[in-house]
């Protein structure tokens, strides 16, 4: 059975690294891989770094994308994708070992699930502020080993194929320039009756790049979670559901306003971790008064 591991890229110095932790990985015997990089530079940065990869055992097929709209580049790597698996990870990441790919594999069987998510462990550089450290407020959300779960991330992941091939689920451009479009599409996949399934031991990493490590950044990427939560869930509700929903988010927006202000005082590695599910949830509010519009980009806007 053919994996294909499905990846967009754009200028990441980091795009070898990535690569050099997925042709050394290990699959279960009648397994075999091919990785699928499409380029969002039109300047195709990352052909050079893939031609370097010729002479490996692993097949990487290039291809490019000019489209500002991340949705549609992952709608590509999907579409020249030949596996019956397709593998998700993203060109800042790397395999934690070589056996991640086939613990990932391993879980899907294990579950009969149609789609599992691993574990992403966040690394900070030297320059990263004690703050945001000590508030891991880049930190992904874990999960019991082998639990279900209604939502995920491209980040690390492992789909089968014909939700995309047969059943036509594809990536949402309304996303493709907030960011979230995995989210969606995952919700949806559950929705239609699909598992989802998280695997504790399938571990990639990443390092948190330099220009995203201040205030103004994580304050945007808060406020667009909550953009993507209306649009993806609540939205989607009518009647009592989507009133519940409400004043749940309502009494969130005060439990964590109560919890910030108390906070204030032991500086911002305290009140920063309350501060972001604070403005999250006013914007998921904003969202429900002023329309289902994404007004933040964090991609396609350069």
């Amino acid at each position: 059975m053919l994996v294909s591991i499905c990846m967009c890229t754009y200028k990441r110095d980091t795009l070898i690294k990535t690569l050099q932790s997925i042709v050394t990985q290990k699959l279960p015997e009648g397994y075999s891989l091919e990785v699928v990089v499409v380029d969002n530079d039109v300047e195709e940065s990352g052909r050079g770094v893939c031609e370097n990869f010729k002479s490996a055992t692993v097949p990487i097929r290039y291809f490019t994308n000019s489209i500002r709209n991340l949705s549609e580049v992952r709608n590509s790597t999907m579409e020249n994708a030949k596996g019956d698996l397709l593998a998700f990870i993203d060109d800042d990441e790397w395999a934690g070992d070589d056996q991640w790919l086939g613990r990932l594999i391993e879980t899907l069987d294990q579950h009969q699930a149609d789609v599992v998510f691993g574990r992403v462990i966040v690394h900070y550089p030297e320059s990263a502020p004690g703050w945001i450290v000590a508030g891991d407020l880049f930190g992904k959300d874990s999960h019991p080993h082998g639990s279900r779960q209604k939502k995920g991330a491209t980040s690390n992941a492992l789909l089968k194929a014909h939700w995309f091939k047969e059943k036509g689920f594809k990536f949402d451009p309304f996303f493709g320039k907030s960011g979230g479009e995995d989210t969606d599409l995952f919700h949806r996949i559950y929705k239609a009756g699909g598992k989802l399934i998280y695997d504790a031991h399938a571990v990639v990493e990443e390092t948190v790049e330099e220009d995203r490590l201040n205030l103004e950044y994580i304050k945007k990427q808060n406020k667009r979670i909550g953009q993507t939560h209306y649009s993806y869930l609540w939205s989607k509700q009518s009647g009592f559901a989507y009133l519940k929903t409400g004043l749940f988010v309502l009494a969130q927006i005060a439990g964590y306003g109560v919890l910030t202000l108390l906070s204030l005082p032991l500086g911002k590695k305290k009140y920063l971790r309350w501060y972001v599910l604070f403005i999250r949830n006013i914007e998921k509010i904003k969202t429900a008064m002023l329309g289902n519009k994404n007004t933040v980009e964090l991609y396609g806007n350069k």
